[in-house]
């Protein structure tokens, strides 16, 4: 129950904003009463307000000296996690250099904050910052193909979800969709979309549950859930997140690198900020669909190797069993 309650707590500390907006959003498109605007910011900007005390809080409670290292390093953090959250805060009420798109910067500090808990809390379970699949070193431990490989399979899969979206809009019912995406503060919104989810709700919502013990198909539900959840504003086309939720929790379950995904996720959320993106859109999406399809077919084909998993890092069913006591011989 511990477990499920940091996860979920991670996970409203990310997308408690995001989700009251989309809620609105999804309530607009049933034709239900929706709250006016003027409460609807205030609402919005006091879950942000929220979100990054309690986030500032929670690394304030882990990062204590006998678990962090010595007190003079353990204070430093704490103060650099007090300051982001001021930044962040004061960024996104306007009050800190309004003309240099303040609501941009503060979303970079809030993702930073954010991706921050997630590795801590990770690493407060026992397992390395590392075994994230981020890059420790300039040197990568794990063959560069098989990344390359990974990218590209996120990426087709990323072109599938958008065809079934285009798929599901023609279904009867409400309908919602993406707006226009033009503007520092939308691309800012975009590129930040990629590390807190894989990060948050792909690598640490399925690592902290596997060292729970928790089972990897229960680990993958949650995660595709997580994942699924704050796009019900779309209508029937947050279904087709479903499946791209799925398509990346088992990549990541099955090799353990997260940097790939987010390559992926920030190189499709960018490409409609790409001038010319509308012209190029036909055979910019028809390559990465063919190459997305041949890459996924590649890594099961030939499965993972012993030298595809960065050095240290054991398999689901491993944590799992080395989290529970062992039972003595007669």
């Amino acid at each position: 129950m511990n477990i499920c309650c940091t996860v979920l707590g991670l996970y409203l500390l990310a997308a408690a904003a995001k989700l009251w907006h989309n809620v609105v959003a999804f309530l607009g498109l049933c034709g239900l009463p929706v709250p006016d605007p003027e409460l609807f910011t205030k609402v919005e900007i006091g879950l942000t307000a929220v979100s990054l005390a309690g986030t500032t809080l929670w690394l304030v409670r882990l990062l204590d000296p006998p678990r962090r290292g010595s007190e003079e390093k353990a204070r430093r953090r704490v103060l650099a996690a007090d300051l982001a959250a001021v930044l962040a805060i004061l960024a996104g009420l306007g009050l800190l250099v309004p003309a240099l798109h303040a609501a941009a910067i503060g979303m970079a500090l809030h993702s930073g904050l954010v991706v921050w808990l997630a590795i801590v809390l990770v690493a407060r379970s026992g397992v390395r910052p590392g075994a994230f699949g981020l890059p420790t070193t300039w040197r990568p431990r794990a063959p560069r193909p098989v990344s390359v490989l990974i990218t590209l399979t996120a990426l087709g899969v990323f072109v599938l979800e958008s065809c079934l979206a285009a798929v599901l809009a023609t279904l009867p019912g409400p309908q919602g969709g993406q707006p226009p995406a033009e503007g520092w503060t939308e691309l800012v919104d975009s590129a930040r979309s990629a590390p807190i989810e894989e990060l948050v709700v792909t690598a640490a919502a399925i690592m902290l549950l596997a060292r729970a013990g928790v089972r990897p198909a229960t680990c993958v539900l949650i995660s595709v859930l997580m994942r699924t959840v704050p796009h019900i504003y779309l209508g029937w086309q947050a279904l087709a997140v479903l499946p791209l939720g799925l398509a990346l929790a088992a990549l990541y379950l099955r090799y353990r690198r997260v940097m790939p995904l987010i390559a992926a996720h920030a190189a499709w959320n960018a490409m409609p900020f790409l001038p010319g993106w509308t012209i190029a859109a036909l055979p910019v999406v028809t390559l990465l669909t063919i190459v997305g399809t041949l890459a996924a077919l590649t890594l099961v084909v030939r499965g993972p190797r012993a030298d595809d998993r960065p050095a240290g890092i054991p398999r689901l069913q491993r944590e799992s069993t080395a989290s529970q006591p062992s039972q003595p011989t007669p």
